[in-house]
């Protein structure tokens, strides 16, 4: 993670989920990535809205799994959906730095104070001290900055630790499986599980 640069990526990549699920389970069929990029080519297996965007879904999703522990992986099909959208979080957490540090300093910190409202202006601040902190950062443009907010809170929406009440977004911690916790308090993962549950 130290070593990923800041992206701005998120503007362009979606939450993914259901395409994430059709590539794990092609994988686990025994498709390799190279024929499921020719599936995707030929027959638009993803439903894409193009032939490059499919490229692109190909290589995001691609990414995030292979990022994930095998004990990860093969524990994605005995989850209920609530957790396998958790794996999908953690793929995006793992390959986008800014992203992680933005669960884990917006996120984490509101869950811990137990703020119930989701507040657009937690973000703002988000990205004003990480512009001060990083020279990358500073020269995303406000639009960039305006457009990654929106992705974030779409991709926490997605993962359902935003639910919507009474036309209000509230903070949700999640209640994650006992089999996923245990591979997640492992060390290369612990701080990704302290960025979704709030642990000190």
């Amino acid at each position: 993670m130290q070593n990923l640069e800041y992206s701005a990526g998120a503007v362009s990549k979606g939450f993914w989920f259901q395409e994430f699920k059709k590539y794990t389970e092609m994988i686990k069929i025994g498709k390799t990535e190279g024929e499921i990029r020719e599936l995707q080519e030929r027959e638009n297996i993803l439903m894409a809205s193009s032939p490059s965007y499919g490229k692109r879904i190909i290589s995001e999703i691609s990414k995030r799994r292979k990022v994930l522990s095998k004990e990860i992986v093969k524990l994605f099909f005995d989850l209920d959906i609530s957790n396998q959208k958790l794996i999908n979080l953690l793929g995006i957490m793992i390959t986008d730095r800014l992203f992680f540090e933005y669960i884990y300093e917006v996120y984490r910190e509101n869950i811990i104070l137990g703020t119930k409202d989701f507040e657009d202006s937690s973000t703002r601040i988000f990205f004003k001290n990480k512009s001060e902190q990083s020279k990358k950062v500073a020269g995303f443009t406000e639009q960039t900055k305006k457009r990654l907010g929106t992705a974030y809170k779409t991709y926490l929406k997605e993962a359902n630790l935003l639910e919507e009440e009474n036309g209000i977004l509230i903070y949700h911690k999640p209640i994650m499986d006992l089999q996923l916790e245990a591979e997640m308090k492992k060390p290369s993962f612990y701080s990704y599980f302290k960025a979704l549950t709030g642990v000190a």
